[in-house]
């Protein structure tokens, strides 16, 4: 099979061969691994910039703002650039996930046994409640498990750029379906107690439950298990899209608990038919109805923590909360005082285009977040840590899909992918010294993968010999 040098797209040359005018001919210092030492402008776009900071004030960065330190020698020549190599068709396995801390291994025990007992609890209101037979709860939890599944699988092709720890997606719908949906169910009870005794109106009840009560309170239960995530693992919460897939699974577990109050409820009304129209409006045209509401806050929390650092993570966190209250308020508006088929038409309508927007949005931030793998990696690219090359294979989907097939004829694979995850999680860590100045603990995290790096390098060179 033939050999072809891999030619990085772009970087300081015109298509005519010419250095673009103004472009530096090499970085300063740079190792000799580099058979034409050049310097690549990978831009830096204001939404990656983190230099509009306050001098002083809660929000004021901590740390002095962190510099990548040069290599102590010259990096082993790339394997990669120089014996490059195709394949038709390759076997695709699943990344190994990273580590995370005994603490969040921990929380997602403690969190699984609230699950069991919130769900133990709905089963026994359901037993001494109703007339029904009590075969039919766990028949009505595992309907309502379907749209957690869609929401999880929609979230796990979101989540292949660079994936989270499973722990702490674990932690997430646990968060949404034990503790979000049990302190929500209780909460919410008692605000409709107090309005019927304030006002003694059947009709206030069914309106304020709803559409005021429902949206702020549910709204911030689910967003406070962002905050935990940001308190157990920052390391991994680095930006909108982490956000989205945080927000949209707590939202997927809320709704699988609140699914079940409401298709047993369905169930007593009109029996087996009841169970299969609340199925079909809220696990089939709803379906991602919470997981849109929380993901948008996640999304806000996500980008300000990542441009602006930590603390203003947790400031923006109330304001964040406006977008899904408003959405979710607006919806039980909607389900609560409108009536017939067309309006019904209409509102599952605007639903389904919500939704597409939606993915609308989860592929955007997918491009979001692999521009800034590529313009945080180039930024040790042009310290001398890696080839730009390497950076088109590392930071670009057609990058890794080559790299992997390449990686594979050499029997490198695993090592392949290790290189691409890790790769990807010293771009985030660059961006957070960058967002949050040059905290000992994060720039000792990223020394470790820079060691990590280098090593991965070694051993993809030791296998092309």
């Amino acid at each position: 099979m033939s050999q072809t040098p891999y030619q990085p797209p772009g970087g300081q040359y015109m298509p005519n061969g010419r250095p673009r005018p103004g472009a530096p001919s090499s970085a300063p210092a740079s190792p000799s691994f580099q058979s034409d030492p050049r310097y690549v402008d990978y831009g830096n776009p204001r939404a990656y910039d983190t230099s509009v900071r306050p001098a002083s004030g809660l929000t004021a960065a901590r740390y002095a703002p962190a510099q990548i330190q040069r290599p102590e020698q010259a990096q082993p020549q790339s394997a990669w650039s120089t014996q490059m190599r195709r394949v038709q068709e390759v076997a695709q396995h699943g990344s190994k996930l990273p580590t995370v801390s005994i603490l969040v291994w921990i929380a997602a025990v403690v969190l699984g046994i609230a699950l069991l007992l919130v769900l133990g609890f709905f089963f026994l209101l359901f037993v001494t409640t109703s007339s029904a037979n009590p075969v039919w709860w766990p028949v009505t939890a595992f309907i309502a498990s379907f749209s957690l599944v869609v929401i999880a699988l929609v979230m796990t092709l979101a989540d292949r750029w660079d994936p989270q720890p499973f722990p702490l997606l674990v932690i997430a719908v646990f968060w949404g379906a034990a503790i979000a949906a049990f302190s929500s169910y209780w909460i919410n009870s008692f605000n409709s107690w107090l309005t019927w005794i304030v006002t003694g109106s059947e009709v206030a009840v069914a309106f304020v439950g709803p559409v005021i009560s429902a949206p702020l309170v549910e709204e911030t239960t689910k967003g406070l298990g962002l905050l935990l995530l940001m308190v157990l693992a920052r390391r991994y919460f680095n930006g909108p899209l982490d956000g989205l897939i945080y927000g949209s699974l707590i939202g997927g577990g809320f709704a699988f608990t609140e699914n079940i109050i409401y298709y047993t409820r369905g169930l007593e009304e009109a029996g087996g038919a009841g169970v299969l129209v609340m199925f079909i409006m809220r696990g089939v045209l709803n379906i991602f109805g919470h997981a849109i509401y929380t993901s948008a806050t996640g999304i806000l929390v996500g980008f300000v923590a990542r441009k602006w650092g930590t603390a203003m993570g947790f400031l923006v966190f109330i304001p964040a909360l406006i977008p899904g209250m408003l959405l979710h308020g607006m919806w039980n508006l909607g389900a609560t005082v409108g009536g017939g088929l067309l309006f019904t038409i209409v509102l599952f309508g605007l639903e389904a285009v919500l939704s597409l927007l939606w993915m609308g949005v989860i592929v955007a931030l997918i491009w979001d977040e692999s521009r800034l793998t590529r313009v945080r990696l180039g930024d040790y690219a042009n310290q001398g840590w890696l080839t730009h090359e390497e950076v088109d294979m590392l930071a670009t989907w057609k990058g890794r899909r080559e790299g992997k097939r390449w990686a594979n004829q050499i029997g490198a694979k695993p090592v392949m992918k290790r290189f691409i995850r890790e790769s990807a999680d010293l771009a985030s860590i660059r961006q957070r010294l960058l967002a949050d100045g040059a905290n000992p603990k994060v720039t000792s995290t990223e020394t470790h993968l820079l060691g990590r790096l280098t090593s991965n390098r070694q051993e993809l060179l030791s296998h092309t010999r």
